[in-house]
């Protein structure tokens, strides 16, 4: 198993990508703490242990760092996949949401990957995996704070993995296009006609489909495996072609 006695956090674990990225840890072997947010309530089972925070928060991932510090003593693993889809333009977007969507998306993978550094310096082998999107690489319209967040997201994987390059840490993000998540469900209440978002996502996809969340959390498993043990500062598409359009 690849991950066995290996220590994972991810972060928003509770649905899509992220609850699939703890199902394949569990299977590989992984003792994981999954973050969440909207469900406080999450049942913790074995080798898995759920912690309410707010990863927009500093003092809560001090708080977080000191109980990981306790507890596990190290981290081999940090998966930065909380985050938000928010929509809007110049004009629709107030400053509040643009300082939201930025906190959640950006900031926390910052405070992420900073109050897990020294843990992770205890590992022999360290990886951080960060969430980025399809819209990392280029525009989108109505997307104007969601894709801001995001491609800020490629270039803070490659600084950081330049500063962490010396711990032996490799920094490495995913791409995805359009995956079936509640994202997603946000996008068809937009359109508001099911014939139009499915025509609209295969003629963006040219694969000819939205992709699966089982299908992102294969990559983000790998990119944090030893398998990947050569590759940090990069951000790998999954998105059916659709950079490519």
């Amino acid at each position: 198993m690849r991950f066995k006695n290996k220590i994972a956090l991810v972060t928003g674990s509770e649905t899509g990508i992220g609850d699939r990225v703890v199902k394949t840890l569990l299977k590989e072997g992984c003792r994981i703490i999954g973050t969440n947010f909207s469900k406080p309530n999450l049942k913790n089972k074995k080798n898995l242990e759920y912690y309410n925070i707010d990863v927009t928060k500093e003092d809560e991932w001090k708080k977080l760092k000191s109980y990981l510090q306790k507890k596990y003593k190290r981290l081999d693993i940090l998966i930065n996949n909380a985050g938000i889809r928010v929509s809007g333009d110049l004009e629709k977007t107030s400053l509040d949401l643009w300082e939201n969507v930025l906190k959640t998306n950006t900031t926390s993978i910052f405070l992420g990957s900073k109050y897990s550094l020294s843990l992770l310096k205890k590992s022999k082998s360290a990886s951080i995996t960060n969430l980025a999107s399809i819209t990392s690489f280029r525009g989108a319209k109505n997307m104007l704070a969601y894709a801001t967040s995001k491609s800020a997201i490629v270039s803070l994987t490659a600084s950081l993995s330049l500063d962490l390059a010396k711990f032996k840490i490799r920094v490495n993000a995913v791409a995805p296009g359009a995956i079936e998540t509640q994202m997603v469900t946000s996008l068809k209440k937009e359109i508001n006609s099911l014939s139009k978002y499915n025509a609209r996502m295969k003629e963006a996809h040219p694969i000819g489909r939205i992709g699966l969340p089982q299908e992102v959390a294969n990559l983000i498993c790998f990119l944090a495996s030893d398998e990947a043990s050569f590759m940090t500062g990069t951000t790998v598409p999954i998105d059916g072609g659709r950079s490519i359009r």
